[in-house]
């Protein structure tokens, strides 16, 4: 007696499940590369803006100096500084007579242009 073995049933599940497996790969790799590339650049962002406090903290410092050998003049209270599309803008107030000081403004901004959503809308035969 021999006894016939049917793999259709079985062939056909193995099938899905090997498209479902082959599937669920390739979704888990598309997601690890998008973490890894809002993860760089969140690190750039981030070095970004600590550098620009580390120079900030920097212009205190210089300004600390000039306070003490009473060299500060107006011009030195107040700097712009730009790096990787980030501005930051500082300003001091003028020293009293014990030399003390208080950051009158410390703002940190993203240079940013917004686009038009409207440029590739056509404006009729008039506009070219």
């Amino acid at each position: 007696m021999s006894k016939k073995i049917r793999l259709g049933p079985i062939a056909v599940f193995l099938v899905v499940v090997a498209i479902i497996l082959s599937t669920l790969a390739a979704l888990t790799m598309a997601t690890t590369n998008a973490d890894k590339v809002m993860a760089e650049r969140f690190a750039a962002v981030t070095a970004a803006r600590y550098d620009l406090e580390a120079e900030g903290q920097q212009f205190l410092r210089d300004f600390d100096e000039q306070v003490a050998a009473g060299t500060a003049t107006e011009a030195d209270r107040q700097t712009t500084i730009e790096k990787s599309g980030y501005t930051l803008d500082i300003q001091v107030s003028a020293p009293d007579a014990n030399g003390n000081y208080e950051i009158e403004k410390w703002d940190l901004k993203k240079n940013w242009k917004a686009d038009d959503p409207y440029t590739h809308i056509w404006k009729g035969a008039d506009e070219q």
